[in-house]
């Protein structure tokens, strides 16, 4: 029987928000006691409403003031829900199944060897990989640089600077904000992945401090295991975006281990420095500051937050007021939403606002301002979904829909630490539901954490490895409208609403594609979760 209430598969937290999605016509639904049998809670639904992303007709069931501990399912005449938990916390198990999905897409890590918590039973275990050097792509001479480590970062074996660079920002700005939110396990196993995506960054930076942009193969990756890949590995040339967040994470990074690895601190420092240099010379920099046309300016380019971002981690950093002017002087400007690698200005914005050095009042306000004035925006995006979904249409159900969803999950959280509004933290909570099963393909977009989860993604170290399952943790890209390979293009009808616009198979590489930044933000976001609350900006 098709699935018609729609569900957190992980369970609710008591005292959040708690909502699912029915597609019924009765208006009455009841909480059952799982194991009694016994109606619990009863509570009407929404008025129908029709969604255009899914084309269906959704009504909405809340019973966030329901905070009984315990295990439930959700009655709505006949039909009936899965069994959910609602519990204190139910979403502290994602922090270390995220890590492990991290842990296991290392590049260069001898897995049969390597002795860590997140190998637990070995059933993943596979020699080191792309052990080589890599030739640099355009080098008459054939140059070659040692690029060993770093993570594959989606579905084959290519590594690329930028990724790498969002993952470990994640990783760093959730043990920053919710430092109670991790055991000490957890704070250790984190602290690792980072340091694993540090190292092979810094080999990332050519002598002159530019970044270079990945490592892999020109070529689609083989069918193969990523040990028995003998595909030459390719460095490819700098480009100035992943400079400046290069310049950005190892900043920020110089000052995480600052008290912790004094060493490891100062080599951080330097290549921060030296990418600062470079970028600070380039043409994209200069257009950054200089985009006036008499009384009108340009609108924002995507390459603005990255700078901005850059500035202000440099500038709590080092304290040099030589960062304060080109702060003051872009911040109007500047958006100061969304934390991933498209859009960087939330952590900016995190940067800024966290920072001990002076600051200027009036920059803080419009800062804070900014990140509501976003949020509110989603807000109404949020509330116009019969799934509670902040992405819509083509813009937003194209390639990585999911990373769209948790950046914008992340924003209504920053925007609930810097405002207090309870609507923000709603505006999360169901962004963070739709990852899990609230939205209208019924499935939990994680691997390995619900007997609903998606269990084919287009990744091909599982899908060439002896175990049953694919690796654990790893967010896939969710609803490609765009359809943009072939398998999506033959099996999803061209009029497929873009929220149905998903299919659980290996060779669905446009919609069931995972990577790397798309499950970092699991980590923040459940960090918050589990946090006292007590850190507000």
């Amino acid at each position: 029987m098709k699935k018609r209430i729609y569900i957190n598969c992980l369970g609710y937290m008591s005292g959040m928000p708690k909502t699912a999605v029915c597609l019924t016509s009765t208006g009455i639904f009841y909480i059952v006691n799982a194991k009694t049998g016994t109606n619990v809670y009863a509570g009407r639904l929404s008025k129908a409403a029709f969604d255009k992303d899914s084309g269906d007709n959704v009504r909405i069931a809340d019973f966030s003031d329901f905070n009984v501990c315990g295990s439930f399912f959700i009655r709505v005449g006949y039909r009936r829900s899965d069994v959910f938990e609602i519990s204190e916390k139910p979403y502290s198990p994602l922090k270390i199944t995220a890590l492990r999905g991290i842990y296991l897409n290392r590049c260069g890590c001898d897995f049969s060897v390597e002795a860590s918590p997140l190998s637990k039973d070995n059933v993943y275990s596979r020699p080191r990989c792309h052990t080589g050097m890599g030739f640099l792509y355009d080098s008459p001479s054939g140059e070659s640089i040692d690029v060993v480590g770093g993570w594959h970062d989606s579905g084959g074996y290519t590594r690329r600077t930028i990724h790498a660079c969002i993952t470990v920002a994640h990783i760093i700005y959730a043990l920053r904000l919710f430092p109670d939110g991790f055991t000490a396990d957890e704070k250790s196993l984190a602290v690792s992945e980072c340091r694993w995506g540090l190292e092979w960054l810094l080999k990332m930076q050519s002598p002159d401090g530019s970044v270079y942009f990945k490592a892999g193969s020109p070529h689609s990756a083989d069918m193969v295991s990523p040990d028995e890949d003998s595909a030459d590995c390719y460095v490819f040339a700098p480009i100035c975006k992943a400079a400046a967040q290069f310049t950005a994470v190892t900043a920020l990074a110089a000052s995480f281990f600052a008290s912790s690895d004094k060493a490891f601190s100062g080599r951080l420092r330097r290549a921060a420095e030296k990418s600062w240099i470079y970028l600070a010379q380039s043409r994209e920099y200069e257009k950054f500051l200089n985009f006036y046309i008499g009384d009108e300016c340009k609108k924002c380019e995507p390459s603005d937050s990255d700078c901005m971002w850059a500035l202000c981690e440099m500038y709590r950093l080092t304290g040099e007021s030589y960062f304060t002017l080109p702060i003051r002087k872009k911040h109007i400007l500047v958006n100061f939403s969304g934390y991933s690698a498209e859009n960087t200005g939330g952590f900016a914005a995190l940067s800024y606002l966290l920072c001990d050095r002076i600051r200027e009042r009036d920059i803080g306000l419009c800062i804070r301002k900014k990140i509501t004035d976003a949020a509110d925006r989603m807000w109404l995006a949020d509330r116009s979904s019969g799934y509670r979904c902040s992405v819509s249409g083509e813009d937003g159900f194209s390639g990585g829909s999911n990373g769209k969803i948790l950046s914008d999950c992340m924003s209504f959280i920053v925007a609930y630490l810097v405002s207090g509004d309870r609507k923000y933290l709603i505006g999360a909570n169901d962004q963070f539901s739709y990852i899990f099963g609230h939205n209208p393909n019924g499935i939990s977009f994680m691997t390995g954490i619900d007997s609903d989860c998606c269990m084919h993604p287009y990744h091909i170290c599982s899908m060439t490895d002896d175990a049953e399952e694919p690796i654990p943790g790893m967010v896939v890209g969710g609803a490609n409208i765009l359809r943009n390979d072939g398998y999506s293009r033959w099996h999803i009808e061209k009029d497929t609403p873009a929220a149905k616009c998903y299919l659980d198979n290996e060779f669905s590489s446009s919609t069931n594609e995972p990577a790397i930044h798309y499950s970092s933000p699991i980590i923040f976001i459940s960090g918050f979760y589990d946090s006292t609350g007590s850190n507000l900006l």
